[in-house]
């Protein structure tokens, strides 16, 4: 039905929606390890942080009581934001067109979504937008998590990363995961020993391809790739403690009327969501030696 409000728009078919959903999820691969939150009525998710923590037990006599601790909580808030994209078509090319056009508009649409929010779980600001694995905040992961000891200033080597894998706590460890550019990746393949044979053979090659010292392996385009100095160049951690809050669920609405001066049809998507890593223990960044 037509909505005056929105400019005459008509809702898109339901199973177009569910669709682009499923791609953005399935491409986006801190989406399919975070933990995910959908707000209802609520403007924001607080996350509680526990600033201090209890110290140590007391071994004491029978009326003595130990010593007094005071524990404090502090608390973390993730607003949804808006991510919009706007497409227009004309009705000449949906008329001629062999090939369904909202479905290619669903595969384009879910593409341009999922690589903004993949950029932005790694790399976003946290200024109207989800706050990135990759930047130093004490909001997020802090500089207290880069560990660079055993790299050098423009390269990764096999003892920095051995250093980065035994900075992470074990529980942690149990459901890792590195993520680097395909760069980095090339660069860590060809480290060799000193008679020139290539280190971890049995897990960077055959059938253990994607692992690293155990550990799976998750290539990102958006991950860091300049390497110098004291720049990051990779990342280890649990994805379970990126937490991310949605409060509206893809949309998409056809707008007919809008754009009929122009011969065009629109299509408009918008999603509202938010993202942060809630507990810095959780990942390490691997980073380039200082000069």
């Amino acid at each position: 039905a037509e909505d005056p409000e929105g400019g005459g728009y008509l809702v898109a078919p339901q199973q177009f929606v569910s669709e682009m959903l499923k791609a953005v999820d399935n491409t986006v691969f801190v989406r399919g390890l975070a933990r995910k939150f959908s707000l209802g009525k609520a403007e924001s998710l607080g996350v509680p942080k526990l600033d201090t923590d209890f110290t140590s037990a007391d071994w004491v006599s029978e009326l003595d009581t130990g010593d007094e601790d005071t524990l404090d909580f502090g608390k973390r808030e993730l607003r949804p934001h808006a991510l919009s994209k706007l497409v227009k078509l004309s009705n000449k090319l949906i008329r001629n067109s062999v090939t369904p056009i909202e479905s290619m508009v669903r595969e384009r649409l879910a593409y341009v979504f999922s690589t903004t929010m993949e950029n932005a779980y790694l790399n976003g600001t946290g200024l109207q937008q989800p706050l990135g694995l990759f930047v130093a905040s004490d909001d997020g992961i802090s500089t207290s998590r880069d560990v660079s000891t055993g790299n050098t200033t423009t390269s990764i080597k096999a003892d920095g990363l051995i250093e980065a894998k035994y900075t992470l706590a074990t529980p942690y460890l149990r459901n890792a995961r590195w993520v680097f550019h395909r760069d980095a990746l090339k660069q860590i393949r060809k480290l060799k020993d000193g008679e020139g044979q290539y280190l971890w053979q049995p897990g960077i090659t055959g059938d253990r391809v994607d692992n690293i010292l155990g550990i799976p392996v998750i290539t990102s385009e958006y991950a860091p790739n300049t390497f110098t100095t004291g720049l990051y160049v990779g990342l280890l951690g649990d994805f379970s403690y990126y937490w991310i809050a949605d409060a509206l669920d893809m949309q998409v609405q056809r707008l007919v009327e809008l754009y009929a001066t122009t011969n065009q049809i629109g299509y408009l998507a918008r999603l509202e969501s938010d993202g942060a890593p809630v507990l810095e223990s959780a990942f390490v960044r691997v980073t380039l030696a200082a000069g």
